[in-house]
């Protein structure tokens, strides 16, 4: 805020209701399944107190002095951002290694404020996984910064036209906020049901929300709403936020229409600062607990989601109501030092902009020096993955003298630092189908000119065999084909998408386009490998398509699904204390029911099932032949993946000669 300005009760009040929801929700979401609702009351606070600093400015001074709104955004954001950030730096080794490189990503997207739009590229990546980063929660942040760098620079060189041209201030003020408001809810309402990953995290999709907020500052008179409108706006807008916390959840479709009613609710709590009835909500918004809970909002903020990522990941499971409110205290607890030590100290307007400019910029690189030091002393390089080894990997399976219980569990490859990056070639040649889209891409490997033509169709879990066949069509008489969608069911029916929160049309449109692309090749094998997470509701879309490849008279197999884990494999090759039961889980806790099997015997087709050469008859060992098997809980790293050549060649029959 400019410093002439005074702080407003109410907008401390609410700031504790949102930072209240944000917390209940990320520690308890059972409680408050649409806390999330919170972050969308901040970015009305900060359109508000922004804005109207920067209107008041101009009208004072005839000028906005942007270097000195950018010193102060730094003073009031930037030291404690950067104490937390280090505190996340410094506790990455409790992290298993393989997750490193994403949390010091976390680090660097946040420290350069575009954790936003960090997030909205990995909402609808497949190999981003669901990994709740520690960082995660600077999303907003970023949201809020960029506004602040991009704002100031719009509104000035507009309000100096607008006053050469004669245009009173306040009503260029409403031309750029019906411009940016409109334009940017309009998006939101567009991209939510279709992109919902971006829509959420967008600066695009968000900025509505903070003009709003820009607007009540702007066009909201003193005196010009009642004491009893105000009243009564106050309780109207706190039941609001709570009603969108409580019947919102993570199937709503979110922004969209749906933000109308927390940031409405806000804007009609802002409006009713100074209300004097006693029945209205100031008894509540302006008490100590939440004029001290707004105080300390934004390091409250900043701390509660790391600590519950740490609690998290030591003790492999969500806090309960104990540990929850342990973490909730503790926050309060870092969060009033943070405050008194870090952000009160540095909010003074005494340090020259210069040195506060300096300083925010050395703050950002100590974070970035911190964070990346940690990747240069584990020895890791991002990206990659072991390859021209003599491993025997599935070789060692066929070999009857073989016992997986002598792995020396302590030498395999690749290492847990490098096996989030051990993928097929797919992901890199861009040959794997993304979830937006519905065009048939092809892997091709092998010879066109090949007397034997396989195609395999799929999701994730057909891509990670793609190695396998990458490996025979470089050494065989052999072509291959993957066709491939992340999170696609070969069906023709649709099916809920949660990450979409709708049916997934994209799927089914690429369905039908690889039968007409089947159609049109008419290969000698088709095999059908996918992940068995779908529901039973799928099975009816499953068998028409395949009937629809086998009316074509093509021979259709199936491939049962791989292990799934309970446990990340490299994480518990790092800490079990008894790795060669502990990291080896029972084949009854690791094979889900399979629709693909369903499918295939009610249409008796033919099943591949390699479980033979990833399991004995008890346990299905992480380590085989020197090669770490999972690079997550479901996928196989595509270095094993590469041996299981020699399975597919026996069970094809395929007339190929591996080394």
């Amino acid at each position: 805020m400019h410093p002439s300005h005074q702080v407003i009760k109410e907008v401390q009040g609410l700031r504790a209701i949102a930072v209240l929801s944000v917390l209940v929700y990320h520690v308890w979401p059972e409680i408050l399944p649409g806390g999330y609702v919170g972050v969308d009351v901040f970015f009305v606070i900060s359109g508000f107190l922004i804005t109207g600093s920067l209107f008041k400015e101009f009208k004072a001074e005839g000028r906005i002095d942007i270097l000195r709104f950018y010193a102060r955004r730094i003073r009031r954001l930037l030291p404690a951002a950067t104490v937390v950030s280090v505190a996340v730096a410094l506790s990455i080794p409790l992290f298993p290694k393989g997750q490193w490189p994403d949390i010091v990503s976390g680090i660097v997207a946040s420290a350069a404020y575009v954790q936003n739009w960090f997030l909205a590229a990995q909402a609808v990546d497949y190999l981003a996984g669901d990994t709740k980063g520690p960082m995660n929660h600077f999303w907003s942040l970023s949201v809020e910064e960029q506004y602040y760098i991009i704002w100031p620079l719009i509104l000035f060189p507009m309000l100096v036209a607008a006053r050469k041209a004669g245009v009173e201030a306040r009503k260029a003020f409403g031309w750029i906020f019906t411009a940016v408001g409109a334009g940017s809810l309009a998006y939101s309402v567009y991209l939510t049901p279709l992109d919902p990953g971006t829509a959420y995290f967008a600066t695009t999709t968000r900025a509505w929300e903070l003009a709003l907020g820009g607007a009540l500052a702007v066009f909201l008179a003193p005196g010009r709403v009642s004491d009893p409108l105000r009243a009564v706006l106050g309780l109207v807008g706190i039941l609001g936020i709570v009603a969108a916390s409580l019947a919102f959840d993570e199937n709503t479709q979110f922004p969209g229409y749906a933000a109308l009613l927390p940031t409405l609710a806000a804007a009609a709590v802002i409006t009713s600062s100074g209300a004097q009835e006693a029945w209205s909500g100031r008894i509540l918004l302006n008490s100590r607990p939440f004029q001290y809970l707004g105080d300390i909002s934004y390091s409250l903020y900043l701390w509660h989601w790391p600590l519950i990522v740490v609690y998290a990941e030591v003790t492999e499971r969500n806090p309960g109501l104990a540990a929850g409110a342990l973490i909730l205290f503790a926050s309060c607890g870092l969060a009033h030092v943070s405050k008194v030590f870090v952000e009160d100290r540095f909010r003074s307007g005494l340090i020259p902009i210069g040195r506060t400019i300096a300083t925010g910029a050395a703050c950002v690189a100590a974070t970035l020096a911190l964070g990346a030091g940690y990747l240069v002393a584990s020895g890791q390089e991002p990206g990659q993955v072991a390859s021209g080894t003599d491993r025997p990997g599935i070789r060692a399976m066929i070999d009857p003298r073989y016992d997986w219980r002598n792995e020396d569990l302590a030498n395999f490859i690749p290492r847990p630092e490098h096996v989030k990056a051990d993928v097929p070639s797919i992901y890199k040649t861009k040959c794997h189908q993304d979830q937006r889209k519905t065009e048939v891409l092809t892997c091709t490997y092998g010879n066109r000119a090949a007397r034997m033509k396989i195609v395999m169709i799929g999701d994730s879990h057909a891509g990670h065999f793609y190695p396998a066949f990458e490996e025979l069509a470089r050494k065989g008489s052999i072509q291959f084909h993957g066709l491939s969608k992340s999170a696609c069911l070969f069906s023709l029916e649709a099916f809920y998408h949660p990450p979409f929160k709708r049916l997934y049309t994209e799927c089914l449109e690429w369905s039908k386009n690889v039968i007409a692309w089947l159609e049109r090749e008419r290969p000698d094998l088709v095999l059908i490998a996918q992940s068995p997470a779908y529901p039973e509701t799928v099975l009816k879309g499953m068998a028409e398509a395949w009937s629809r490849l086998t009316a074509m008279g093509l021979d259709v197999r199936a491939i049962r699904s791989t292990p799934w884990l309970k446990f990340d494999a490299d994480k518990c090759l790092a800490t079990s204390g008894n790795r060669s039961v502990d990291c080896a889980p029972t084949r009854d806790d690791v094979f889900r029911k399979d629709p693909v099997l369903t499918t295939a015997r009610e249409l008796k087709r033919p099943v591949l099932d390699l479980t033979k050469y990833l399991c004995d008859s008890e346990r299905c060992p992480t380590v085989i032949g020197g090669i770490l098997v999972y690079r997550d809980r479901h996928h196989l790293t595509a270095t094993f993946a590469r041996t299981l050549s020699h399975a597919f060649r026996s069970e094809l029959s395929l007339d190929v000669r591996l080394d």
